[in-house]
Order: structure tokens, then sequence, then C-alpha cells
């Protein structure tokens, strides 16, 4: 339940949103935010400490931006920065709550829950933080006349393991909690209520109502699709819902993972954004007058988000495995293409009338973080509606049929990726030079780890035989 504060009785002591808190029983609060990866952090409090927290903020370590996935080693800061990480001793940062995401957790009792953006002890933005770079991004958008709306869809498997029973098998004995794939298949998504019934139910009472939800096309794999909001609020809505997914699976005894591929022999899987611009309350991506229903703004914006998918492929496929993935006939964007109900293209245009014209950004991984997901979007597509950027030609069939070379292939592995966003202008101009620089190193000290890394598949070739 969203416990939304008062505008006109929130002050800013936040003893109005502290005492509705209390009326509900709430005696522990969650405060946390989103660090590189996209994994929530932050800290649980009393309830009679959120009034000073929501004036001051709380403290973390600068650490949590330098934590690789595993945690074993931190990152150390770009070259030529200073300020970050060892330089500077890793000292604390301010997290400050954001009283419009406060909720109620229904499975933990007496448990509230407020996302934070971040800040240096000083008050200035924190160029590292994810919801920041969202939040930047945003706001050029709205000085621009618009407001961005997004409608995110997740995939995810659902296994029947444990931490501890994933640490003693190998990839290919991961066992899902069914033995069948059946996308959008009825008997097959029945099988599975037990958990998926009790999943949507507490979802609702966390404010995050899934408008539909569905088996994909792997055994265990759900699709679950969020409603449209505003961006940060949709990029919000995603991260809880991973963290709440992969909380209320924990509770169940099974394990829920939104890595790109799990098993090589398992479709991967996605997050698909459904994005459009309003001015003035109207969708500005419709026009009643084109023969198509597309206006010049839907237009440039593709063209600009086309343009940029290869520079921005390192945030929209974050690690090695997200490349296992993007793969011929997998539904999953390969190529900088776009076409009109096209699944097989990068960006599919859907020309759904005034309310429901919008474009699905396709390349995305279900291991991205939402913030910087849409942050990229939005990024490339604004600058193509600033830029006059006029798309390709919408592409008819199957992108998936052509030969090699017929059309720009987008980067094929993290290595070349991270590469492309490392010279990219306009993912320094928009998600800001530190955090471009930031996010580099992360991803180069993640190849670094993956090129040590003895895997599975040389064991079982290799052992034996050499």
């Amino acid at each position: 339940m969203r416990v939304p504060p008062d505008p006109t009785a929130f002050g800013a002591d936040g003893v109005t949103l502290v005492r509705r808190l209390r009326a509900r029983g709430v005696e522990t609060v969650i405060l946390a935010g989103s660090d590189t990866h996209g994994i929530v952090r932050g800290k649980r409090i009393p309830i009679a400490d959120l009034d000073r927290a929501l004036q001051r903020g709380i403290a973390l370590c600068e650490a949590i931006w330098a934590l690789q996935v595993d945690e074993r080693e931190p990152v150390g800061a770009p070259d030529g920065h200073i300020g970050y990480f060892p330089g500077d001793g890793y000292p604390d940062v301010v997290a400050q709550p954001d009283p419009d995401t406060a909720r109620l957790v229904p499975w933990h009792r007496g448990t509230a829950l407020l996302l934070c953006g971040f800040t240096h002890r000083g008050g200035t933005p924190l160029p590292l933080s994810p919801r920041d770079v969202l939040a930047a991004v945003v706001a050029e958008a709205r000085a621009r006349g618009f407001e961005p709306v997004v409608g995110i869809e997740l995939e995810f498997y659902v296994l029947r393991e444990t931490s501890a029973s994933v640490a003693a098998k190998r990839p290919s004995q991961l066992a899902s909690i069914e033995a069948n794939p059946s996308v959008y298949g009825v008997l097959v998504g029945s099988r599975q209520e037990a958990f998926g019934q009790r999943l949507r139910e507490s979802l609702e009472a966390f404010d995050l109502p899934v408008q539909a939800c569905n088996p994909e096309s792997g055994p265990g794999q759900l699709e679950h699709n969020l409603r449209h909001a505003p961006a940060l609020p949709a990029a919000d809505e995603a991260l809880l819902l991973k963290l709440a997914v992969k909380e209320l699976a924990q509770r169940d005894g099974l394990l829920a993972t939104f890595m790109a591929k799990p098993r090589s022999d398992w479709p991967g899987s996605s997050c698909h954004l459904h994005v459009s611009l309003r001015r003035g309350g109207l969708d500005a991506f419709h026009a009643p007058e084109a023969h198509d229903g597309m206006s010049a703004t839907m237009r440039r914006f593709a063209g600009g988000l086309l343009a940029a998918m290869p520079e921005l492929t390192a945030i929209m496929a974050p690690t090695p495995n997200s490349y296992r993935r993007l793969t011929g006939r997998s539904w999953a964007a390969t190529t900088a293409t776009w076409g009109v109900d096209n699944r097989s293209v990068g960006v599919r245009a859907v020309c759904d009338g005034p309310d429901g014209t919008r474009l699905e950004h396709r390349q995305g991984g279900g291991d991205v973080n939402p913030y910087l997901a849409v942050a990229a979007t939005l990024a490339a597509g604004l600058a193509g509606v600033e830029d006059g950027r006029e798309p390709p030609e919408l592409f008819r069939g199957d992108v998936y049929a052509l030969p090699d070379g017929a059309v720009e292939a987008l980067p094929g592995n993290l290595g070349e990726a991270t590469d492309r966003l490392e010279q990219s202008a306009l993912a320094r101009a928009w998600l800001g030079r530190d955090f471009v620089e930031h996010y580099v190193a992360m991803r180069r000290a993640e190849l670094a780890v993956q090129a040590l890394a003895v895997t599975d598949w040389e064991t079982s070739r290799y052992l034996e035989a050499l």
C-alpha cells in the first residue's frame, strides 16, 4: 500500500508522514536505493528516526558504488578521478529519502520502504547514482516541454533452488518450477499459481499492480507487465518489482532470477521499455492526420534511439552473460532497426490511437538497471527530437532472415559495447562524464574477472580429454 504524503500537510520535519506510518503499525523503515548494477542497497531504521532521516538523509559508505556484483573486490576509480573510492578513503555519501516513494512492505511485519537519491556530504548530486542520472534526464525532457511516460515489461525465471543448492550445481542442472515451456499457456500458468497468485497479491498490496502476466517461452519463465507511469516512478517500480519477486520467491523456498540467460538451453529474459512523450497532457507521438498515426516527434525520437543503440548497448546489456541472449530468432534486438508491430526489430512502433502510440525498445535484458535503461533510452530519443533526426525506413518482415551485413548489427559482446560507450559524446552529454567513466570502469572490471574464470564448459570439454 502506498502512503503518499499529503502535499498540503507534509512539512519539512516529516511529522505527517511519520504519523501516517505509525497509524499503520510501522515500526521499521527501509531506506534504500540502487547501486550501479541495480542491486538495492540501504539500511533499516526505527520509525522514530525517520523524521530526522527525511531532513538530513542517512549515511552510506561510498564503497557501494565500487562493489562488483559478487562483492569480492572493489573497483578502483576511473583514470583521472581522484575524488572517488581509494583516493578519498571511502567516505560516506548521503542517501536522501524521497517521501513520494513511501509504501508498506506487506510481507514484512510493521515495515515501510522509501527509495533514496544520493548526494555528497555537501549536498551536491552524486553523479554515479542511477536514480539521479534518470532524474536529470527527466528534468531535461521537462525543460523541453515533454513528460516521458514508460511502461516496463520484465521476464524472469523461478527456480526450485536455493542459494546453497545453486552453489553445488552446474548451470545445466538448475531446476525451474516448471519442466515444460508453454508461452501464454493457461494450463502451465495454472500449475504455477501456487506461487504466482501469492506473488500478484503481494505485489498489489505493495502498490505494484501487475497489468498482465503470463508464462514465457522458457520453462518456469514468467513475464510481468507493469502499468505505464512517468519515467522516474516507472523505473522505481521496476526496481522494486525485481526486489519483491526475489524476496517473495525466497520466502517460498524458491529462487527467482532476472539474469539474462541462466542456462544455455533456455531462452533469455528481457526487459522491454514502452516509451512515449506527453505534451500538454496529450501523447506527443500520436498524429491523427498522419497515414501511419506517427508524429514527427515520434519519428525523430525513433531516429535518435536507433542511431544511439550501438553506443548505449553496454547499458542495455550490462554483463558478459547479457550477450548470450542476443542471438538470431531469439525475440531479442540484435540490430538497430524499427518496424510497426514487428518483434524481430530493435525498436517496435505501436500505433494504438491517441493514448497508446509508443515505441517499444526491445534490446534490454532482465539484468538491466531500470534507471539506466530508461535514462539511456530517453536521452537517445530526446537528442533525436532536438536534432531533427529522421529514422531509417521502417522494416517489414523478419530481420533475423537477412544475410549477415545487410543491416548494422549491434555490439555482440561487452568489450565492444563498452568501447562504444566510452567514445559516446551523447552518453557523456546526457548521462554525465563522471557516470560514463565510472560505468565503463565497472564493465571493464567485470570483463577482467570473466577473462580469468574457468567455466563449466571448459571443464566438461577439456578435463578428461586433454
